[in-house]
């Protein structure tokens, strides 16, 4: 589990075509690869994946063919840069709110408005998914954890100040990017209730 509030970057420094994964390498300074545990759990674009081998500043995961499917993960190219977060630990804070690592779908950003140092990006949401995204809700794009700031009949939008910018990949957003979607876990349990 996670909290959405993520660590750094990393780039994707190798990756390797198996046949029922794809290894990939990804170089980082935010964090110490060799202090975590073989087989830790670390948020990649807020796809859950596990460390399989851990260098002093590279870590690999092995990707299924089921998460390339589901996510963006397998539009990576090398040089290419995510967001990462590892997993929460007993007692660390919780900035953001609870982020699982498992994608609902992929959305596309529909447009970006400039607003002095902030941005408020648009996304497009499946008729599904949009049962659970409420205005001033949580929600995981790209693992880091947002606010949504308001919600229409196709989609959702939400603000991106300054900090997040600079942390994340947000500043690398244009119209037409794809980006991983968490809905918020608590609106799903409530919504299966009201089903």
């Amino acid at each position: 589990m996670f909290s959405g509030i993520v660590q750094g970057q990393a780039i994707l420094s190798s990756k390797e075509d198996k046949e029922s994964i794809v290894t990939m390498e990804f170089a980082t300074t935010a964090f110490n690869p060799v202090d975590l545990d073989l087989g830790a759990s670390i948020a990649i674009n807020g796809v859950c994946l596990t460390a399989t081998s851990l260098n002093k500043d590279s870590f690999s995961v092995d990707v299924s063919t089921e998460t390339l499917k589901c996510t963006n993960i397998g539009e990576l190219e090398l040089g290419d840069v995510v967001n990462i977060e590892q997993s929460l630990k007993l007692g660390d804070s919780i900035d953001g709110h609870f982020v699982f690592g498992h994608v609902d779908e992929v959305s596309t950003v529909q447009k970006i408005e400039e607003l002095d140092q902030t941005r408020i990006l648009h996304f497009s949401l499946s008729e599904e998914g949009m049962k659970f995204v409420v205005k001033k809700g949580s929600i995981a794009i790209n693992g880091v954890s947002l606010t949504v700031n308001a919600v229409n009949d196709s989609g959702f939008e939400v603000m991106i100040i300054p900090h997040t910018l600079e942390k994340t990949t947000f500043n690398e957003f244009k119209k037409g990017t794809r980006a991983n979607i968490e809905y918020d876990m608590l609106a799903r349990y409530v919504q299966n209730l009201k089903d």
